[in-house]
């Protein structure tokens, strides 16, 4: 298993397998196991995370060869798809349409989910990073920012949903910046650093 996480720290627990494992933020964990019957194996995360700390459950499926083939092809057809995507120039709303989603199950937690902001993080409505340059938009958004619950989402998120996720930020809630990041542009940066 490789265990990480998007917001603070949790413990990824699977107590009829075995599996205890810390999910920190910007770091990916390892964990294995044997599992001898297929089935369902369920856990929660054994770590005080926050409000929803209870409403966290880890689902566990264990399945055939074959099923894992089938479902393991199915991955690889979508990064086909994906990597395809990352070499077109995407049009706003596609970009916009996809950053709204990946916004919505990443970030909103922290900097709301109209860019207001909370006691976690700043709003990104009307900000320095959101109106400022997009090379400092994209450098927190890849790198993250220390010293601050920004944790760095460059190997978290594929370049099209980074490139997605920013060019949203910085088209929305007013921020109307009219800049458009595709994904070729975040993997130059990245390779650029």
């Amino acid at each position: 298993f490789l265990v990480t996480a998007n917001d603070v720290i949790h413990s990824w627990w699977v107590p009829s397998i075995a599996v205890k494992k810390d999910a920190i933020p910007g770091f990916v964990n390892e964990a294995w196991t044997r599992i001898e019957q297929e089935g369902v194996y369920r856990g929660q995360c054994a770590e005080l995370c926050g409000k929803d700390h209870g409403f966290m459950p880890i689902v566990v499926n264990a399945v055939s060869e074959e099923e894992y083939n089938a479902w393991f092809a199915k991955k690889q057809s979508e990064a086909a798809a994906i990597r395809a995507l990352m070499e077109q120039e995407l049009p706003m709303e596609d970009l916009m349409a996809r950053g709204e989603k990946v916004y919505a199950s990443s970030c909103a937690m922290c900097h709301g989910g109209a860019g207001e902001g909370s006691a976690i993080a700043p709003g990104l409505k009307g900000s320095k990073i959101a109106t400022g340059a997009i090379e400092g938009h994209l450098a927190a958004v890849v790198n993250g920012v220390p010293g601050t619950a920004m944790a760095a989402y460059g190997s978290q998120f594929n370049e099209l949903d980074l490139a997605a996720v920013i060019t949203y930020e910085r088209n929305s809630w007013g921020n109307n910046m009219g800049d458009l990041l595709q994904p070729i542009d975040v993997a130059n940066f990245k390779k650029g650093q």
